[in-house]
């Protein structure tokens, strides 16, 4: 089946990237493409690298991927992400390292005569722009060439389709969901191009409590529980 699958935003749960590897397999789906932010919040970063590289599994950068490797584990307007990600910086492994600094920012890919540009961000800040919402406006503005435009970084799925036939899609995020469904989403481009999205359970509860015996404050995983955003 000519079937692509799109993750992002993993940060750190392993145990959600399991389950989605798992039900993309599952689906018979062989080519799996990352949008960024593989490190970040939680616990399991250096084996969510590891994962993903021993998959073969092609990955662009981040904002806290970028943060990690280029900027010294800060990211300026949160406090709590700087600590786990200086936390994380102490404590990753050179393959870890390499492997992030190695990312690229984009990623072009062709599927079914269809080009595909992927990006953490957006067209204008590749690595921390958030797209909440775009219009056929933002494609014209950015000179937007390809087919489908895809972005993570907010955490939220979002799907478009333009009249001209060019789309914008959001897979939503493995290891942090903040739409107030605590499952990981990923999303599905199909042979012919048509969009949908999977929701996979797994159990949370095991990055909770390795959170907990790590002595992170439990608000930076509870929020697992319930699918939200960190509140602070």
């Amino acid at each position: 089946m000519n079937k692509i699958a799109i993750i992002s935003d993993i940060h750190g749960n392993l145990p959600a990237l399991d389950a989605v590897l798992k039900d993309i397999k599952n689906q018979g789906i062989n080519t799996v493409c990352c949008l960024g932010d593989l490190v970040g919040y939680y616990c399991f970063f250096n084996e969510v690298v590891e994962r993903l590289e021993r998959e073969e599994i092609p990955c662009i950068m981040g904002n806290h991927d970028y943060a990690l490797v280029k900027n010294n584990g800060i990211i300026n307007r949160s406090k709590t992400c700087t600590t786990i990600l200086k936390w994380q910086l102490e404590r990753a492994t050179e393959k870890t390292l390499n492997f992030l600094a190695n990312l690229k920012e984009t990623l072009e890919i062709t599927h079914q005569g269809k080009t595909i540009l992927c990006t953490h961000g957006g067209l204008n800040d590749s690595i921390d722009e958030y797209l909440f919402d775009l219009n056929e406006a933002y494609l014209l503005e950015n000179d937007f060439q390809h087919d489908i435009l895809l972005t993570g970084h907010t955490h939220l799925i979002s799907y478009k389709k333009f009249f001209n036939g060019k789309a914008w899609v959001n897979p939503g995020s493995v290891g942090q969901p903040r739409d107030f469904d605590n499952r990981a989403s990923y999303a599905i481009i199909d042979e012919n191009s048509d969009i949908s999205f999977r929701r996979v359970s797994y159990d949370y509860k095991l990055v909770v409590a390795k959170m907990k015996e790590l002595g992170f404050d439990d608000y930076i995983s509870e929020s697992l529980i319930n699918g939200v955003k960190i509140g602070r």
